[in-house]
């Protein structure tokens, strides 16, 4: 896994990732699988419920069981990727490679045979969106060869951002190659996440999705045991109503309808380059913190990597891209930077 930052100021973008790759599998622990599916006194047979049908219906109640779990680590690996004639980056999260080919070696492979990347003739007209087509167009025949629709497809996120050529606001879109789409993220200014985010939602936003998801749950079991304890008192007085479930008002009784927690707020358009790149490795940071204490395997790690985007200069990584040995340190390629 992996988490990506981009933020858009009114002078520039900063994209930032983390450079750990994690292969993952999900897994099924089999004490849990038997506490819930098995019935250990009655001869290690199924579950059944109260109709005597088995509680494991399908491969659906194994795989919401089932967690993803690091297996194998890679460090110091290429997320952010300079597009450089144009004024854009990539960043990828999910799947490191498509069958034999690296996601490093597609981009290299996009940039040298897309005309929008040559120096002459260069199209007058080119936007973030129109390139992000274009590579989900080129790379998306190599992910649908190896992962056929109809089986289960890995997660293959992109995150692209940049300027138009005729616009000097940045724009970013979000590349899906799983379900294939392209989707718009901020309409001007702000911060858009990808990948790994839940210590970082938890400070821009209040709490992450899934406590959102929890807490929605909470309030329902809630308004049950309410209904329950309200029905009973009412048989108890001997009035025959029956009360309606929560279901029937569930557009009214919506936990977050007009409703959010406090979450952290910054005027994101004024930052200056320098707060934007400080900012996007903080987030980052987060994550890769955070995991490093956590009681699991950190699927986040490794250095930060920031590039920054702004109209006139293009894309400038801003981490240190060198090779290193013993001591001895010799910049990057220039393809990798360029």
């Amino acid at each position: 896994m992996t988490t990506l930052a981009a933020l858009a100021t009114k002078d520039a973008l900063v994209m930032g990732c983390d450079s750990l790759g994690s292969v993952t599998k999900q897994f099924v622990d089999p004490y849990l699988f038997a506490a819930k599916f098995i019935d250990m006194q009655h001869g290690w047979k199924l579950r059944l419920d109260k109709d005597g049908t088995p509680l494991l219906k399908g491969f659906r109640e194994v795989w919401e069981l089932s967690q993803s779990v690091p297996y194998n680590h890679m460090t110091h690996v290429d997320k952010l990727f300079s597009l450089r004639p144009l004024e854009m980056g990539i960043m990828t999260t999910g799947i490191a490679s498509i069958g034999d080919r690296t996601i490093k070696s597609l981009i290299g492979e996009f940039k040298r045979k897309e005309r929008s990347f040559k120096v002459k003739p260069r199209p007058t007209n080119y936007t973030v969106k129109s390139i992000a087509n274009k590579f989900l167009s080129f790379v998306r025949p190599f992910y649908d060869a190896q992962y056929p629709q109809g089986r289960l497809r890995p997660g293959l996120e992109f995150m692209i951002g940049g300027y138009d050529k005729r616009q000097d606001v940045p724009k970013i879109y979000r590349i899906y190659l799983e379900d294939p789409k392209i989707e718009p993220t901020i309409e001007d200014f702000g911060v858009v996440f990808g990948g790994q985010m839940q210590e970082i939602q938890r400070i821009i936003f209040g709490t992450d999705t899934q406590n959102k998801i929890r807490i929605i749950g909470r309030v329902e079991q809630l308004y049950e045991l309410y209904r329950t304890r309200l029905q009973e008192f009412l048989n108890e007085k001997g009035i025959k109503e029956s009360l309606p479930t929560h279901e029937k008002f569930n557009n009214e009784l919506q936990v977050f309808k007009e409703w959010d927690l406090d979450g952290f707020e910054a005027n994101w358009g004024d930052f200056s380059d320098q707060n934007a790149i400080e900012c996007v490795s903080f987030f980052v940071e987060i994550m890769v913190k955070s995991q490093q204490f956590s009681s699991t395997m950190p699927t986040v790690g490794g250095n930060v990597r920031i590039g920054l985007i702004n109209k006139s200069d293009g894309f400038r990584f801003i981490s240190k891209e060198e090779f290193e040995h013993q001591g001895h340190t010799t910049p990057k390629e220039v393809g990798n930077n360029a």
